[in-house]
């Protein structure tokens, strides 16, 4: 099941707007107002501007523009944001959102709205987090992304680090907020699994012809419903011989013997499956995880200091960087 978002509404409370010499702003009607003793044209001149805007933008007049213009940091009663404003004062382009609840949002945004590529955390403890890292549309959680939750960590002794110890993620195309297919993966400690088919309306492998990988030794291929194998076939590494057998199974009534299994029956086509487990692709993918994470609570970081985030690019050494090992888990 995937959590419920936070939305980020403005209100007409006073907020605190505190960039250089702007003390605060007050919100009427759904724009912000200057609240301060120098002349209005003066004041927006001491905004920092962004580095590369393009002379367009830096030129615009127009004060209706979605153009982003400032780097600004807003405190309201519903949000603390730190992030890119447009002439009108509106969230755009991208930024870092810290929600009432103490969810946080860092990633793009289009006329207020969560859009483009982000990453969503979910408030909780050390050990247990939830995290949407993908895109979005119009606030909903729509293309390619991971939605991970993390039951167990532990931080390295040396870096600090957060190391993954259990974890099970999505991974693949969401669409309206829902997951709707691609990879499911998770680790319970020195457990490891791999599915790769669709998912059903409620978040479980549900397919004829479903992939299950653990570890780097079996493959379970053939018919999940709501998660559970019926039937299909199991290759495996026989250790004492070092050689690849299959056999086949089909589930039962018998509560006791759940399934029947057939051991003489084996198919050539399951080399290509084979040749996949070989590669231990879920020891990639682990590791690959355990980047994006990494990655991930290093920018949030960065992005909760002004002076940091000002300074910081974000296409290239966040979105970029990220999207580039999810990119490896889809396409493999």
């Amino acid at each position: 099941m995937i959590s419920a978002e936070k939305e980020e509404i403005l209100t007409q409370d006073e907020v605190t707007f505190d960039t250089y010499e702007i003390d605060n702003q007050i919100l009427k009607f759904g724009e912000y107002t200057q609240k301060t003793k120098g002349k209005k044209e003066e004041i927006k001149n001491k905004f920092k501007h962004l580095p590369s805007l393009t002379k367009e933008q830096l030129e615009n007049k127009d004060p209706n523009s979605d153009f982003p213009k400032y780097f600004a940091k807003i405190d309201t009663k519903n949000f603390k944001y730190i992030g890119v404003l447009s002439n009108q004062l509106k969230r755009v382009q991208y930024g870092y959102s810290k929600m009432e609840n103490e969810d946080e949002f860092l990633g793009e945004y289009k006329n207020e709205l969560r859009d483009g590529f982000g990453i969503y955390k979910y408030h909780s403890n050390e050990e247990e987090q939830d995290i949407y890292i993908g895109y979005y549309k119009n606030n909903q959680k729509t293309g390619q992304g991971i939605y991970l939750k993390v039951f167990k960590s532990v931080k390295d002794e040396q870096n600090g680090d957060l190391i993954l110890i259990n974890f099970n993620c999505g991974i693949g195309g969401f669409e309206n907020d829902i997951f709707k297919g691609g990879k499911i993966f998770s680790v319970n400690y020195d457990k490891e699994t791999l599915y790769q088919g669709k998912i059903n309306e409620i978040g479980y492998p549900s397919d004829t012809e479903g992939i299950v990988f653990e570890g780097g030794d079996k493959i379970f291929i053939g018919k999940l419903v709501d998660g559970e194998l019926i039937e299909g076939r199991n290759i495996f590494v026989d250790e004492k011989w070092g050689k690849k057998k299959a056999y086949y199974f089909t589930k039962t009534e018998n509560k006791e013997n759940p399934y029947n299994f057939d051991l003489n029956k084996n198919e050539e086509q399951d080399n290509e499956n084979i040749k996949m487990m070989e590669k231990s692709l879920v020891k990639t993918y682990k590791n690959l995880i355990q980047n994006i994470f990494k990655d991930v609570n290093d920018a949030f970081e960065k992005f909760k200091n002004f002076d940091i985030a000002i300074n910081f690019n974000f296409e290239k050494e966040i979105k970029l960087k990220i999207m580039k090992n999810i990119d490896i888990i889809i396409k493999d």
